[in-house]
C-alpha cells in the first residue's frame, strides 16, 4: 500500500465495505474505507489536484456526497459505483459540453440510423476483438492461430482454451454469464466473478472516454438492440477485454504465492454466489492498473515518435484514441482504427 503523501503507481482507489464514503471537508476530499467490521476504518485526505488515485472504484453500501461527485468531475476523476459482486451500477464522470461535442453527438444519430455505417463499425469491432483475443492466447501459451467468424462461437472457443490454463482449483470451465448485460445471475466461481470486476471498471474507463468527447453512451452500434449498459460503452472495450483477461491470468497463476488468488480470499452463499474479500480485490485492481499502463508501439498523432513512425503508448490511452477516431468517422473525418 502507498504511504499518504507519496505517489500512488496504480492510480486507483477501492472502497468496500459498510461505511464507506467520499466526502468533502476543509476543501479536501475525504475517502473512508471500511471493509474490515473489526478494525479502525482508513482515512485519507487530499487536495483533489494533489489526488493520486484517477479513479475510484466503490463497492456495497456506502455514502458519496454530491458535492464530492462534482468536484472529482470538475477534475476528470472517476467514480464507478459496483455492486456486490462486481458489477456495473453506476459511472460518474464528466461530460463534454461544448459545439465540438455536439457536433460529434449529432454524427453518431446520424451513423446509427445508417444500417451500412452500423454494420462497418460492427465488422471493425469484431475484428478488432478477435484480434486481441488470438494475441491474449498467444501471449499465455496456446496453440491456436484462428477463430470462427461468428462472434458467439469464437468466445466459446476463447473460453474454453482460456480456461486450460487456469489452476483447476478454481474450477472455472467457461464464461458463466452474459458479458454485456446487467445479468441476474452472479459468478458461481472466482475467475467469472473477478472477470466481472474487471470488466465493469474497464468499462467504467470507456465511458469516461465516451462521456468526456462528447459522445452519447446509450447509443451503440453492436449492442444497440439489447437492455444492458451503455450500449457504445460495451461496443468500444470489445478489443480491450484481453487485458482484464489477462490480469485474471496473471493472478491466478502468479509465481508468488501472497500475490495469487488464495482460497480463504473468497467463500460462497447459499445459493453459490461468489463472495470476495477486499484485500483479493484490491490485489486484481491494481494488478489491472498496471495492465492498463503497460505500453505498445501505436500511430499516435502527439508526441515524439520512433523511425517506424509509431509511438509507445499506454493500452488505456490506445483505447481514449479508438474513442477519438469513432468520432470523427461518425463525421466522417477518417476510418475506424483500432
Amino acid at each position: 500500500m502507498t504511504l499518504k503523501g507519496q505517489k500512488n503507481h496504480y492510480n486507483i482507489k477501492f472502497l468496500k465495505g459498510y461505511g464507506h464514503s467520499i466526502s468533502v471537508k476543509n476543501s479536501k476530499i475525504i475517502l473512508k474505507s471500511n471493509h474490515d467490521p473489526f478494525s479502525e476504518p482508513e482515512i485519507e485526505e487530499w487536495f483533489v489536484k494533489n489526488m493520486p488515485y484517477e479513479k475510484i472504484v466503490i463497492s456495497g453500501k456506502g455514502y458519496v456526497s454530491t458535492e464530492a461527485l462534482s468536484l472529482l468531475s470538475q477534475n476528470n476523476r472517476n467514480v464507478i459505483l459496483l455492486d456486490n459482486h462486481g458489477k456495473p451500477v453506476t459511472f460518474c464522470n464528466g461530460m463534454m459540453d461544448s459545439l465540438t461535442g455536439t457536433k460529434y453527438r449529432i454524427a453518431q444519430y446520424d451513423t446509427f440510423r445508417n444500417e451500412s455505417k452500423c454494420g462497418y463499425l460492427r465488422k471493425q469491432i469484431i475484428s478488432a476483438k478477435k484480434e486481441s483475443q488470438l494475441k491474449l492466447l498467444k501471449l499465455i501459451g496456446s496453440g491456436i492461430t484462428s477463430l470462427p467468424d461468428r462472434e458467439s462461437s469464437a468466445a466459446i472457443i476463447y473460453f474454453r482454451e482460456y480456461a486450460k490454463f487456469i489452476p483447476e482449483k478454481y474450477g472455472f470451465h467457461s464464461r458463466n454469464q452474459s458479458s454485456i448485460r446487467i445479468a441476474k445471475n452472479d459468478a458461481t466461481d472466482i475467475i467469472n466473478a473477478l472477470l466481472n470486476y474487471g470488466y465493469s471498471v474497464l468499462a467504467g474507463e470507456i465511458s469516461k472516454f465516451v462521456c468526456g468527447i462528447g459522445l452519447d453512451p446509450y447509443f451503440g452500434f453492436m449492442h444497440k438492440t439489447h437492455t444492458g449498459f451503455q450500449p457504445l460503452v460495451y461496443d468500444l472495450i470489445e478489443p480491450f477485454r484481453w487485458l482484464v483477461d489477462y490480469s485474471v491470468y496473471k493472478i491466478a497463476n502468479n509465481k508468488e504465492k501472497r500475490n495469487r488468488i488464495k482460497l480463504k480470499e473468497y467463500s460462497y452463499t447459499k445459493d453459490g454466489t461468489v463472495v470476495i474479500e477486499y484485500d483479493l480485490i484490491r490485489r486484481f485492481l491494481e494488478l489491472l492498473e498496471r495492465q492498463f499502463s503497460q505500453e505498445r508501439k501505436y500511430d499516435f498523432r502527439h508526441g515524439k515518435k520512433t523511425k517506424s513512425g509509431l509511438k509507445s503508448v499506454q493500452e488505456i490511452t490506445v483505447a481514449k484514441v479508438m474513442v477519438q477516431n469513432l468520432a470523427e468517422c461518425c463525421l466522417q473525418k477518417k476510418l475506424l482504427q483500432v
